[in-house]
């Protein structure tokens, strides 16, 4: 049987977490990547489809910004309305009632939503005789800027609306009439509170500042009593501002937020230095989870509609059940290693490598 020392537990964690950061597929990304919006309206012989994407995205793709000044101004987004035509009609295909249908793009134009500039890109499709079925192949951004990207898509088809997430595994939406229902394995089906929950759950796992910033928090020996009431207040607070944010209340821009979230993984990993106990580390953590939440809220933004209660509530439920999976991880650890002889060196050089992490990632989204 294999014994090891307090000093060897302690090369094998400081191993452990190198491996984490250095082979984490969100190495420097915040959270589950960029987002996108699809409104389809298909109603008797017409179809509108308004798609929405990150003018950064776009711009980058496409190198939009000529004098590379940081701003796309009106004569270079007109210079390049061709390069964007071709991207969309290379990247999404639409069929109707089984024969693929080439759009014409009525309008490109820069548009605020909710504190983001995108490209609202308005899509008409050729009338004609009773649609009955519809395809969507949505294959933007996947393969070129970013493996992450999701589109939020809503669906009108006969005054019934439905709602999907795609993603690079699954980028069609498909219905077919009632005498030909099979769809194809990688189309799209209708979110609901199991998928809201997983995105959740996914959203707070992919995020490794967030993970760090979790481990941060628990890294200082403490009670099982402190314990809990640290991450209920993290968990309070950004529960609250998850919401605020999601539904549009409270509007910060994620150019503040994403430094704000840097910064307060450098704080509580410097906080672990400090020899006395912190007596009110529930209170940092509350505070700094009012600013996490504006970062979980970030997928959710712009996608709600009237119906927001079970999206919202089900997403939250997620990031919440995906963290206490991780504490669940975590904390019994953390009560075996505080009792062994190298447990502050231990505490000293993990919250050193989270600090210079949080810094680089500050730096880097400041720059």
């Amino acid at each position: 049987m294999l014994h090891l020392t307090n000093r060897d537990f302690l090369k094998s964690w400081l191993v452990f977490l190198l491996v984490l950061v250095i082979f984490s597929p969100e190495k420097t990304q915040a959270h589950s990547g960029s987002t996108g919006y699809s409104e389809v309206n298909i109603e008797g012989q017409e179809m509108v489809y308004d798609l929405y994407l990150l003018a950064d995205l776009v711009g980058g793709l496409l190198l939009i910004d000529e004098n590379q000044d940081g701003y796309m101004k009106e004569n270079e987004i007109k210079g390049a309305r061709k390069d964007i035509e071709k991207l969309i009609l290379e990247q999404v295909h639409v069929e109707l009632n089984h024969v693929e249908q080439i759009p014409t793009i009525k309008n490109i134009e820069l548009t605020k939503r909710w504190n983001h500039d995108m490209f609202h890109i308005e899509l008409e499709y050729p009338q004609i005789s009773s649609i009955s079925s519809y395809k969507i192949d949505y294959n933007l951004f996947f393969n070129e800027v970013d493996p992450k990207h999701q589109n939020f898509a809503t669906v009108v088809f006969n005054n019934v609306s439905n709602e999907y997430v795609l993603d690079a595994s699954t980028h069609i939406i498909e219905y077919k009439n009632a005498t030909n229902r099979d769809l194809s394995d990688i189309s799209a089906k209708s979110v609901g509170f199991g998928d809201y929950l997983m995105l959740g759950m996914k959203h707070i796992w992919s995020g490794i500042d967030h993970l760090l910033f979790i481990l941060a928090l628990i890294l200082a020996r403490a009670t099982t009593k402190d314990y809990i009431k640290i991450i209920t207040a993290f968990t309070v607070g950004h529960s609250i501002t998850l919401c605020l944010a999601a539904l549009e209340i409270l509007s910060i821009p994620s150019t503040i937020i994403e430094p704000l979230i840097a910064l307060s993984i450098v704080y509580i990993a410097f906080e672990n230095f400090r020899k006395e106990k912190t007596k009110w580390r529930w209170l940092v953590a509350l505070g700094f989870g009012l600013i996490h939440g504006f970062g979980f809220a970030e997928v959710l933004r712009g996608t709600l509609d009237e119906n927001f209660v079970l999206p919202l509530l089900s997403f939250n439920l997620g990031v919440e059940v995906g963290q206490l999976a991780v504490l669940l991880a975590l904390i019994p650890l953390m009560k075996y290693v505080s009792n062994t002889t190298h447990y502050m060196k231990m505490v000293y050089s993990t919250s050193g490598i989270i600090s210079l992490l949080g810094l680089f990632w500050f730096f880097e989204r400041v720059l």
